[in-house]
Formats: structure tokens, sequence, C-alpha cells
């Protein structure tokens, strides 16, 4: 990718000699950056590995609409490409600037009415990829957790990757989180493996959460929440018994509502039908919307939000609130789930 867009820098705009070297060692100190980070602990590194992943996410604007550029030339027969190329170089910064800004926002509060016959209502709070990974998520995650328990909701349910490598927390921002009176359930996504899936064990333990893994609790006898490992504990040797979700759900009496949390919206199709509601994160709704949730609708059942799996299951995608690479956002704003499971008789029509 780099080659392709220096190539093209060069090429098409600039037509300096070492504009490909330039551009290049650039990826080059980016790749080493990450490297010092992991072995050094010096928080300069920190700044260096956030400005890496800036220009990672520059470079991924870069290669689609350099692409998109030179198909244009080819099919219009243009022969004079630097205005052309300029206009695109503006616009990938544009891109880029609102895309970051983006990724800085409190996540927006939606609200989801779902129809049941429990015995009462019952408010949760859905979070999902914070990726802390720099002090400033811990202000924007502290903000975000703040403006939960204004919501008063009887569950806070965090479906995953909530710590990225360079997770530091101090133990008041530690006791802020697990004083929040409100109960909290939590599971692992891929990246708790990626930091290290013992240390996040710890961590999301001492923050107060409940973590299931391949098991379900019962709520107040009022339903049953199912939470199951990111499959990436199999690379990792991670991975228990029962990591199968059909298997865990056969186990709970058919007549009890179900909440089952995974963080990446896969769904084997045994399991359809043993629950009503799947909440998931993992996608960032793509990220970069036009490119990204074309490329996640044909990976996971869907990028973002509501959809009907079939025999009474329904899956929930959160955009998710952080980033766990280039701090990027375009036309994906974060976003917080706040599920409400609402007694009503009229079952047959699930969703409000």
């Amino acid at each position: 990718m780099h080659y392709y867009v220096a190539s093209y820098v060069y090429r098409n705009i600039f037509g300096l000699k070492n504009i490909k070297i330039i551009i290049l060692s650039i990826a080059l100190l980016s790749v080493l950056s990450f490297l010092f980070r992991r072995i050094i602990s010096n928080p300069i590194f920190s700044y260096f590995t956030f400005l890496s992943y800036v220009w990672m996410g520059l470079v991924l604007i870069s290669v689609f609409l350099f692409l998109s550029g030179d198909l244009f030339f080819y099919i219009f027969k243009i022969e004079n490409r630097k205005f052309y190329s300029i206009l695109i170089l503006i616009l990938i910064f544009l891109i880029a600037i609102k895309s970051i800004f983006n990724s800085f926002k409190i996540p927006e509060f939606k609200n989801i009415h779902f129809n049941t016959v429990l015995k009462e209502n019952i408010k949760i709070a859905v979070i999902s990829d914070m990726h802390i990974d720099y002090k400033f998520k811990n202000r924007i995650f502290l903000e975000i957790m703040d403006k939960i328990e204004r919501e008063k909701p009887d569950l806070i349910v965090f479906l995953g990757d909530l710590i990225d490598p360079g997770f530091e927390l101090s133990q008041g921002e530690m006791e802020r989180i697990k004083n929040l009176k409100i109960r909290k359930i939590g599971i692992l996504g891929n990246h708790e493996y990626y930091r290290g899936w013992k240390q996040a064990i710890d961590f999301t333990q001492k923050a107060g959460f409940k973590l299931l893994r391949n098991e379900f609790i019962n709520v107040g006898d009022i339903l049953y929440i199912v939470g199951m490992d990111d499959k990436t504990c199999k690379y990792f040797n991670a991975c228990d018994s029962d990591f199968d979700e059909a298997r865990v759900l056969r186990k709970i009496p058919k007549d009890k509502f179900i909440l089952l949390l995974k963080h990446q919206p896969e769904i084997k199709k045994e399991a359809i039908g043993l629950f009503d509601i799947m909440l998931s994160g993992h996608t960032h709704g793509g990220l970069y919307k036009l490119l990204g949730a074309f490329i996640m609708k044909k990976i996971y059942e869907t990028d973002r939000g509501l959809k009907y799996l079939g025999r009474g299951s329904y899956l929930f995608v959160s955009k998710g609130v952080g980033t766990g690479g280039p701090p990027m956002r375009f036309l994906t704003p974060p976003d917080v789930a706040i599920i409400e499971l609402i007694n009503c008789k009229n079952y047959e029509n699930k969703v409000e």
C-alpha cells in the first residue's frame, strides 16, 4: 500500500525523486514505533505510535481514493492528472480531519425498545470496543460511564475490546468504575487477547465486571445472559471445552428470555432460535462507511444496528465507542445503545 501511494504521488503530483524514499521511510518508522512501544516503557513512544496510527489511516484513505483516481483517469483518458490529483489529495486530508474529529466524540446514545413477556422491565446499557490504549481515552471512557449512570440502567453490558496494548488506568479511575452502583457484565474481545488475556481478565474483574466466558447467569430469575469467548482464544490456546454457543444455549430452559453476548457478530445456524437477542460489537460500523460497511456486511451478519435472524432471534451490532487502530471514523459515529426490555402482551411485535 505504501509503495502504491508513493508511486501515485510521484507520478501525478510532486514528481520529486526522493518522494518515494520519504513515504517508505515514514512507513518503516511507523512499524518501528509499534515495536519500541512494546519493548520500552516511555511516553514518547505513545505519541509516535499515535501519529503512526494516524499515518496508517491516511494511507488507507489514500489507497481507496488514488485507485478511484487512476480508474477515472483511465476511463476518461485524462493526460493532465496533476490538477485532479491535487483535488484528491485535498479530499483525503478533509476526510482524515473529519474522521479524527468523529473518533474523539462522546458517543450518541441510541434507545431501542424491545417488547417481551418478562414480568418486569429491564434497562440495559450496551457499550463495546473502547480500546483504551492512550490516557486521553481514559477521560472519554469515564465520561461515557458517567453519562450511562445518568441513564439509570439496571445493567451495563460490555461486549469486549475494552483495552489494548498501552492500556493504563490509575487506581482512582479504576475505583470510579468499580463503585458505580450498577451491575456490570462483560465478555472478552479479540483485542484482549492481543493485550494479554490474563491481564485483561484481571483488569475487568478489578473494575467490577462479572466476566462471562462460555457460561451463563440467571439475572433475578427474569432473564438469562450468556457470554461467549471471542474466537481469537483459539490462537492463544485459551478456549475451554464449552466454546460453542449452541451447546451452552441448550443448557437453558426454552421458556426463558435469553440475551447472548458475543463480540464478533457471527452465529452458528443451529444456535438461531435458541436466544432472543444477541449483542455484538467488533465492526465499528465499518469505520469508513462506504468501503468498510460493504466489507463488514460480506464478512459478518451486519455491520451495525438491529437485524432479524429468524426463528425469533434478533442481532444488535454496536458501532462501538473507540477505535482499535487509526483514530478515525468516517460517517460512522460512535454509539452506546440503551436497550429497554419492556413487559408487553403484544409479544408478536417485538421491536418498537
